[in-house]
């Protein structure tokens, strides 16, 4: 085996299927003919075994690699509704497999897989509950308890349609907010008592009890571009300080500064709902795309997080579908434009 077989061989840090079945067979060919050989005509040579050694733990090791980001599940696409194939491509590229099932006498939860950003980070998760229950409820959550080296974490879940309301399994997806991102960590997460709850106003009542504690990486890509901004402007007419704008196919989050923090909460008076489970936005933001369009977050979906010691507004956007993060000219916010370049 020559160097450049073994340099053709490196190089290849993603291999497809059928390119590494013909990497495994080139290597070994060659090498059991050659060890043939030396076996009649001369001693064997450890080096090259200790060389071909190697060689096959690159290979194992970027099988691995590519099967952590094999793509995205296609919960998660009908979840995320990525506009075109550019986009769920690029979705595919960060999201990280986790394929870890933990269960009880009460059923059994599979983490999937995990996608986030900055602020934000989803875990696709399927629960089975035992044979002859029916989990068709409009609306389902667990209680959680979650480790990070985060302080503080904000949840949420939502029931995915799995075409089939009337068998013993659901799909969901958490949510999870936090102040910075939890790409590369390990949680430890405990979910606790499924309940469930009909259309709103329904009240969420426990329909299985039961516990399913887990620890995995969420060694996911995030997606976010972290644009610093650090410019005056005012908020209910208080000045405040623009700190950064991070941005994402998934969220928006800004980092405000102001020593007026309490009198622009008491202005902005608290969230006013004006429909079942929906409430105005306190903080809209205004996207303005590079062909024109723009659209506004009046309706608040996302975090609003006011820290009166560090005088710090984070506040999180999400979406009904993904952005297009790329394609993003200006964010408006309050009284000025932001632009966002390239």
């Amino acid at each position: 085996m020559s160097n450049k077989n073994i340099n053709q061989i490196f190089e290849a840090l993603t291999p497809r299927t059928e390119q590494k079945e013909k990497t495994f067979h080139n290597i070994l060919m060659p090498s059991q003919v050659e060890h043939k050989r030396q076996r009649r005509f001369t001693p064997v040579k450890p080096v090259r075994y200790a060389l071909l050694a190697a060689v096959l733990m690159v290979c194992l090791t970027t099988t691995a690699f590519a099967a952590a980001y094999m793509g995205l599940d296609e919960a998660f696409i009908k979840f995320l509704k990525p506009a075109n194939n550019e986009q769920t491509a690029y979705l595919s590229n960060g999201a990280y497999v986790v394929n870890k099932k933990v269960e009880n006498e009460y059923g059994s939860l599979t983490i999937k897989q995990v996608i986030g950003d900055s602020n934000l980070t989803y875990i696709l998760m399927d629960f089975t509950a035992p044979e002859a229950t029916v989990l068709n409820a409009a609306r389902y959550r667990f209680d959680t308890m979650i480790t990070t080296n985060q302080s503080f974490h904000s949840t949420g879940f939502e029931v995915l349609d799995d075409g089939n309301p009337n068998d013993n399994k659901i799909s969901l997806v958490m949510n999870i907010m936090t102040d910075s991102s939890l790409a590369g960590q390990t949680i430890d997460l405990k979910l606790y008592d499924l309940q469930a709850a009909d259309p709103l106003p329904g009240i969420f009542e426990t329909v299985i009890p039961g516990s399913w504690e887990t620890a995995f990486k969420l060694d996911f890509k995030k997606y976010s571009t972290l644009y610093q901004i650090d410019q005056n402007m005012t908020l209910f007419g208080y000045k405040a300080i623009l700190k950064t704008i991070s941005v994402s196919p998934i969220s928006i989050t800004l980092m405000i500064d102001s020593g007026s923090l309490k009198e622009i909460n008491n202005a902005a008076s608290g969230l006013k709902e004006i429909g079942e489970n929906e409430y105005l936005d306190n903080f809209p933001i205004t996207i303005k795309y590079k062909d024109g369009t723009s659209e506004t977050t009046s309706i608040f979906t996302g975090l609003a997080r006011s820290d009166l010691l560090s005088n710090q507004l984070l506040t999180i956007k999400t979406f009904e579908n993904v952005i297009n993060d790329k394609e993003i000219a200006s964010i408006v916010f309050f009284d000025k434009a932001f632009l966002i370049k390239d």
